[in-house]
Protein backbone atom coordinates (compact mmCIF):
# COMPACT_ATOMS: atom_id res chain seq x y z
CA UNK A 1 0.00 0.00 0.00
CA UNK A 2 1.36 3.40 -0.97
CA UNK A 3 0.43 6.42 1.09
CA UNK A 4 0.85 9.90 -0.29
CA UNK A 5 0.69 12.66 2.29
CA UNK A 6 -0.30 16.17 1.26
CA UNK A 7 -0.91 19.21 3.38
CA UNK A 8 -3.91 21.35 2.68
CA UNK A 9 -6.71 23.33 4.17
CA UNK A 10 -10.30 22.26 4.71
CA UNK A 11 -11.85 23.28 1.38
CA UNK A 12 -9.34 21.46 -0.86
CA UNK A 13 -9.63 18.39 1.39
CA UNK A 14 -13.41 18.29 1.01
CA UNK A 15 -13.16 18.89 -2.74
CA UNK A 16 -10.57 16.11 -3.04
CA UNK A 17 -12.70 13.66 -1.06
CA UNK A 18 -15.78 14.45 -3.14
CA UNK A 19 -13.92 14.07 -6.44
CA UNK A 20 -12.22 10.85 -5.39
CA UNK A 21 -8.74 12.41 -5.58
CA UNK A 22 -8.32 11.76 -1.82
CA UNK A 23 -9.37 8.68 0.08
CA UNK A 24 -8.86 9.83 3.68
CA UNK A 25 -7.99 13.24 5.07
CA UNK A 26 -7.06 14.38 8.55
CA UNK A 27 -8.04 17.88 9.51
CA UNK A 28 -10.25 20.27 11.37
CA UNK A 29 -13.85 20.98 10.41
CA UNK A 30 -15.60 24.32 10.56
CA UNK A 31 -18.92 22.62 9.67
CA UNK A 32 -20.36 19.31 8.49
CA UNK A 33 -20.53 18.38 4.82
CA UNK A 34 -22.99 16.26 2.84
CA UNK A 35 -21.58 12.90 1.82
CA UNK A 36 -18.49 13.32 4.04
CA UNK A 37 -18.10 11.06 7.06
CA UNK A 38 -15.89 11.98 9.99
CA UNK A 39 -14.37 10.36 13.05
CA UNK A 40 -13.03 12.42 15.93
CA UNK A 41 -9.37 11.52 16.45
CA UNK A 42 -8.19 14.07 18.98
CA UNK A 43 -9.71 16.82 21.09
CA UNK A 44 -7.10 19.29 22.33
CA UNK A 45 -7.37 22.23 24.63
CA UNK A 46 -5.89 25.46 23.36
CA UNK A 47 -2.99 27.20 25.07
CA UNK A 48 -1.63 30.74 24.90
CA UNK A 49 1.88 31.00 23.42
CA UNK A 50 3.83 34.00 24.69
CA UNK A 51 7.40 35.17 24.24
CA UNK A 52 9.55 34.40 27.27
CA UNK A 53 9.73 37.51 29.42
CA UNK A 54 6.24 38.73 28.47
CA UNK A 55 4.50 40.28 31.49
CA UNK A 56 1.79 37.57 31.42
CA UNK A 57 4.29 34.70 31.01
CA UNK A 58 4.73 34.54 34.80
CA UNK A 59 1.05 33.69 35.25
CA UNK A 60 -0.32 30.15 35.22
CA UNK A 61 -3.61 31.36 33.67
CA UNK A 62 -3.70 34.14 31.09
CA UNK A 63 -6.82 36.19 30.44
CA UNK A 64 -7.63 38.18 27.34
CA UNK A 65 -7.25 41.37 29.40
CA UNK A 66 -3.63 40.32 30.05
CA UNK A 67 -3.14 40.48 26.29
CA UNK A 68 -4.95 43.75 25.63
CA UNK A 69 -3.09 45.93 23.14
CA UNK A 70 -0.90 43.03 22.02
CA UNK A 71 -0.85 41.64 18.47
CA UNK A 72 -2.54 38.27 18.04
CA UNK A 73 -0.88 36.00 15.52
CA UNK A 74 -3.89 34.30 14.03
CA UNK A 75 -4.48 31.47 11.57
CA UNK A 76 -5.94 32.41 8.23
CA UNK A 77 -9.70 32.02 7.81
CA UNK A 78 -9.01 30.16 4.56
CA UNK A 79 -6.35 27.84 5.98
CA UNK A 80 -7.85 26.94 9.38
CA UNK A 81 -11.43 28.23 9.42
CA UNK A 82 -12.43 26.26 12.53
CA UNK A 83 -9.61 27.66 14.67
CA UNK A 84 -10.06 31.14 13.21
CA UNK A 85 -13.79 31.06 14.08
CA UNK A 86 -13.08 29.72 17.56
CA UNK A 87 -10.65 32.55 18.32
CA UNK A 88 -12.94 35.23 16.90
CA UNK A 89 -15.86 33.85 18.96
CA UNK A 90 -13.79 33.92 22.18
CA UNK A 91 -12.90 37.58 21.60
CA UNK A 92 -16.53 38.44 20.84
CA UNK A 93 -17.83 36.56 23.89
CA UNK A 94 -15.34 38.38 26.12
CA UNK A 95 -16.11 41.75 24.50
CA UNK A 96 -12.50 42.18 23.43
CA UNK A 97 -11.78 43.92 20.15
CA UNK A 98 -9.95 41.81 17.63
CA UNK A 99 -8.24 44.78 16.08
CA UNK A 100 -4.52 43.95 16.30
CA UNK A 101 -3.64 40.75 14.52
CA UNK A 102 -1.23 39.26 12.02
CA UNK A 103 -2.26 36.30 9.88
CA UNK A 104 0.15 33.36 9.77
CA UNK A 105 -0.07 30.54 7.22
CA UNK A 106 1.59 27.91 9.43
CA UNK A 107 1.86 27.27 13.16
CA UNK A 108 5.67 27.32 12.98
CA UNK A 109 5.63 30.77 11.37
CA UNK A 110 3.40 32.02 14.18
CA UNK A 111 5.62 30.42 16.81
CA UNK A 112 8.69 32.10 15.34
CA UNK A 113 6.87 35.46 15.26
CA UNK A 114 5.93 34.89 18.90
CA UNK A 115 9.54 34.10 19.79
CA UNK A 116 10.58 37.32 18.01
CA UNK A 117 8.15 39.20 20.31
CA UNK A 118 5.87 40.18 17.40
CA UNK A 119 2.80 38.99 19.31
CA UNK A 120 1.15 35.98 20.92
CA UNK A 121 -0.91 33.13 19.58
CA UNK A 122 -3.33 30.38 20.52
CA UNK A 123 -2.13 26.85 19.78
CA UNK A 124 -3.34 23.31 20.36
CA UNK A 125 -1.77 21.83 23.51
CA UNK A 126 0.26 19.34 21.43
CA UNK A 127 2.36 22.35 20.39
CA UNK A 128 4.40 21.72 23.54
CA UNK A 129 6.30 19.14 21.46
CA UNK A 130 7.70 21.71 19.01
CA UNK A 131 7.92 24.97 20.95
CA UNK A 132 11.43 26.46 20.87
CA UNK A 133 13.22 28.07 23.77
CA UNK A 134 12.00 31.62 24.04
CA UNK A 135 8.29 30.71 23.89
CA UNK A 136 6.16 29.69 26.87
CA UNK A 137 2.71 28.10 26.89
CA UNK A 138 0.06 29.12 29.40
CA UNK A 139 -3.49 28.02 30.13
CA UNK A 140 -6.16 30.48 28.97
CA UNK A 141 -8.28 32.00 31.75
CA UNK A 142 -11.10 32.43 29.24
CA UNK A 143 -13.40 29.99 27.50
CA UNK A 144 -12.09 28.74 24.15
CA UNK A 145 -11.82 25.49 22.30
CA UNK A 146 -11.23 22.67 22.21
CA UNK A 147 -9.73 22.08 18.79
CA UNK A 148 -10.97 18.84 17.25
CA UNK A 149 -9.03 16.84 14.66
CA UNK A 150 -10.98 14.43 12.47
CA UNK A 151 -10.42 11.67 9.96
CA UNK A 152 -12.59 12.43 6.91
CA UNK A 153 -13.73 10.19 4.07
CA UNK A 154 -16.48 9.98 1.46
CA UNK A 155 -19.70 8.31 2.59
CA UNK A 156 -20.12 5.01 0.81
CA UNK A 157 -16.44 4.51 0.00
CA UNK A 158 -16.05 0.73 -0.17
CA UNK A 159 -12.31 0.59 -0.87
CA UNK A 160 -10.87 -1.98 1.58
CA UNK A 161 -7.68 0.07 1.96
CA UNK A 162 -9.71 3.06 3.15
CA UNK A 163 -11.38 0.87 5.74
CA UNK A 164 -7.97 -0.50 6.80
CA UNK A 165 -6.63 3.04 7.27
CA UNK A 166 -9.71 3.96 9.31
CA UNK A 167 -9.25 0.85 11.45
CA UNK A 168 -5.62 1.83 12.08
CA UNK A 169 -6.69 5.38 12.97
CA UNK A 170 -9.21 3.97 15.48
CA UNK A 171 -6.43 1.93 17.08
CA UNK A 172 -4.16 4.99 17.27
CA UNK A 173 -7.03 7.01 18.73
CA UNK A 174 -7.44 4.48 21.54
CA UNK A 175 -3.73 4.79 22.35
CA UNK A 176 -3.94 8.59 22.52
Amino acid sequence: MNVELREGSENPQITGLRSGAFDVCIGHLSRTYDQIENMLLIRERLVVALPKGHRAARKKYVGLRDLEGERLIMPSKDLLPSLHQMIAAAFLKNRMPLDRYQMAEHFQTGVNLTKARAGYMLLPSSAKHFIPDGVVLRTPAFSIGPLDTFALWSRGNVDPLVHRVLTLLKEIKREL
